[in-house]
């Protein structure tokens, strides 16, 4: 097969694998929380650092309306408390609950196991081979953001 066919293929199976998900990870969440792939993001985002509704739209480039259906959703479950900024109460924080600390972790966990697969793919290869394809995706990246 042609190596452009291979791309096509390979990018239209990424797109259907991560079709309505924020993130493609490998493996299976092991959380056993019925919640989205982007509030477990979420999660995992704010049990790093604090962060506003505003924020956490701009980390997971979607809407702030989706930010806040997502967030209503993990508050209404009990796995995220609101916090006022003492300097200005109109800055709202989230904070993670007990419930959600063990779901973050596992989101997390599920970051790091993909980052071992990609990792193990890319051993399978020479340095020489490994920049090869750094430099292809870089190209690539680049075309779909259109930069040159």
């Amino acid at each position: 097969m042609q190596l452009e066919k291979q791309v096509d293929k390979l990018v239209n199976q990424i797109l259907l694998k991560a079709e309505n998900q924020h993130e493609l990870l490998f493996g299976d969440c092991q959380s056993g929380v019925a919640i989205t792939n982007t509030q477990e993001h979420i999660l995992m985002l704010l049990s790093q650092e604090r962060l506003t509704n505003s924020d956490l739209a701009k980390r997971l480039n979607i809407s702030q309306a989706a930010v806040t259906k997502a967030i209503k959703y993990l508050v209404s479950q009990g796995m995220l408390a609101s916090v006022k900024n003492k300097e200005d109460a109109r800055v709202t924080y989230f904070e993670l609950t007990d419930i959600a600390k063990p779901v973050a972790k596992e989101h997390t966990h599920h970051h790091d196991a993909t980052l071992a697969v990609y990792k193990n793919l890319f051993n399978q290869f020479s340095e020489d081979e490994q920049d090869v394809i750094a430099r292809f995706l870089k190209v690539f990246s680049d075309e779909l953001e259109g930069r040159e």
